[in-house]
């Protein structure tokens, strides 16, 4: 199983990924050029993720981080949170990624969050217990994450199951990787079942994309609360080249030692 999905990783597929990255990078920072209006960055941080992840993992586009889609996506789920999930095929990946964004905002370890994941923080041994019972009462947050997850686990297998029926996939993403590999007999179809794949490949989505948001938003967050590191980055950046180049793998490990010492620490 993990020789089958290895040459995703590996650093030649990895680094072929910068333009698709940079294009979606190009799309987000539109947003950022509303006067007047402001722009929560932990909201764009996790489209952007999205985007760039839903094109690595399904060969999918959501459109996430295009200009002005981030306010139509909160208008989307405030529909999913009042239960509104939309009764049309064309609706139904906006529908999967909007509930995606709302399940995965709403893991927090405020009191506006789960009560089991609070919970969780003061008696781990508590948690899993408690979030079995309150998944059951209606109104609480552990019931709703729990409805919400299970729609998106719903929407991911007709996802999935599109795609095996697909035959003019290409191996460049994630998931027809692991598709092709299943059907040229590679590995048996006991081992990628369709359950699997499934999971493994929301997995990488859910996973990636909290994560990688989260870190752009501290990134940015502990940047702009030190002048002098922010100055000295942005020099850095802009002496790279005309707005226009777009960096390589190499250029991105060569030409930004700063950057790189900021995003480590």
């Amino acid at each position: 199983m993990r020789n089958t999905i290895l040459s995703v990783y590996q650093p030649s597929h990895l680094a072929s990924l910068v333009p698709m990255m940079q294009s979606f990078i190009e799309s987000a920072t539109q947003n950022l050029d509303t006067p007047n209006e402001d722009m929560i960055f932990s909201n764009l941080s996790l489209r952007l993720a999205t985007d760039v992840i839903g094109e690595a993992a399904f060969g999918v586009n959501f459109g996430l981080s295009k200009p002005n889609s981030v306010c139509e996506s909160i208008k989307s789920v405030s529909s999913v949170k009042n239960g509104d999930d939309g009764d049309n095929d064309d609706e139904e990946v906006s529908d999967f990624i909007n509930q995606h964004i709302y399940s995965t905002t709403q893991l927090k370890m405020d009191l506006s969050g789960s009560f089991s994941i609070i919970l969780g923080l003061l008696a781990p041994i508590l948690q899993e217990p408690f979030r079995q019972i309150l998944k059951r009462i209606a109104g609480t947050m552990d019931r709703k994450i729990e409805s919400i997850n299970e729609k998106l686990s719903g929407r991911l297998d007709e996802i999935v199951k599109r795609r095996m029926e697909d035959k003019n996939r290409t191996s460049k993403n994630f998931l027809s990787l692991i598709l092709n590999a299943r059907e040229s007999n590679i590995v048996s179809e006991n081992v990628f079942s369709p359950e699997y794949i499934s999971a493994v490949t929301y997995e990488h989505l859910l996973a990636g994309s909290a994560t990688t948001a989260f870190t752009l938003s501290s990134i940015v967050y502990l940047v702009a609360a030190h002048l002098e590191v922010e100055k000295k980055l942005l020099q850095e950046i802009d002496e790279f080249g005309p707005t226009h180049k777009i960096p390589t793998a190499q250029d991105l490990h060569d030409s930004f030692p700063y950057l790189d010492q900021v995003s480590s620490y």
